[in-house]
Parts: structure tokens; sequence; C-alpha cells
């Protein structure tokens, strides 16, 4: 018999590597190095959680892997018709990364997404989320205190995630 959890945070090593206790009882279903095609692959694991509210974060490794964009939509696509069934289901727009000329393209990819998941999200009634803008430096990368390595997130950005986040709770 599979655990019930109501809220399942579900995503990559972005929401891997946190701990969502302040939320109360969940499960952090992030996997480190994820894409969007591994999570289609796990996503009925999820399911069987049968979770009130689903929180997703995933993408950016499809992007530093080079997958296409309208690939990755056409799979944010297939998560979205998965998840509808489920009561409250929250979008997290995708971070940049450090701002350099290896990752600009990436950086304007994370833009393109952004802008489709909004679309999708208010489309679908799901709540996004747009911790891009919080996050996003002058140069269009992430904000140097809030990476450790250019990707990964800092203690100072999962306190920027979880504010933004407690706002919609």
């Amino acid at each position: 018999m599979q655990k019930r959890f109501d809220l399942i945070f579900l995503g990559d090593s972005l929401t891997d590597f946190h701990d969502w206790s302040n939320f109360g009882k969940h499960h952090n279903a992030g996997i480190a190095g994820d894409t969007t095609d591994g999570l289609l692959y796990r996503l009925h694991y999820t399911l069987e959680k049968k979770p009130k509210t689903l929180l997703l974060m995933i993408g950016i490794n499809d992007l530093l892997q080079g997958q296409y964009v309208d690939t990755m939509k056409k799979n944010y696509e297939k998560i979205f018709e998965t998840v509808k069934c489920i009561k409250n289901v929250i979008i997290f727009s995708l971070l940049p990364v450090e701002a350099m000329e290896q990752t600009s393209q990436i950086n304007e990819s994370v833009i393109v997404l952004n802008h489709f998941l909004k679309k999708e999200s208010k489309e679908r009634g799901f709540v996004f989320i747009d911790l891009y803008r919080e996050m996003v430096d002058k140069e269009g990368g992430i904000q140097k205190d809030l990476t450790s390595d250019g990707v990964h997130l800092t203690p100072k950005a999962y306190n920027i995630w979880e504010e933004t986040l407690q706002k919609h709770f």
C-alpha cells in the first residue's frame, strides 16, 4: 500500500537538495540530475501517493544537456495533462544559470520556457510562481550570492524560494 502525502515537491536537484520541512508533512520527490523525460517516466509513482498539492520545478538539466525547447514543451504538456487530476498544482519558473558566454543560449531558453509555463499554468488553472524574477541579475544570469556553482542554490536562494512560496499557502 502506497503512503499518502498531501504535499509533494517534484523536480531535480534544486528541489532534492533542500529540506522543505517548513511546509509541514510532505514528500520531497526531487531527484538530482532529473529531466522532463525522467520525470515523465516516474510520474505515476507520485500520482499513486494521491497528493492534494503538487509543487513542480523541472527543466534546467534538459537545457544543460542540450535538449530542444520544443521537445521540452511537449514533455511539459504531457506532465500537465497527467497531473490535472491533482487539486492544487503549483508550477515554478525555471531559474537562470550563471551568466557566461557559454550559457547565454541556456538563459535565453529559460526565458522562453518561463513564458510558456506561465501561459500553460493559467490555461490549466495551475498556480505559476515566478522565482526567476527574484533571482536573476542584470546580466540575465542567477545572482552570484544565490548559487554555489552557477546552477545549484545557496541557503539564501532557498530562503527566497520559501518566502515566495509561503505567500501562496
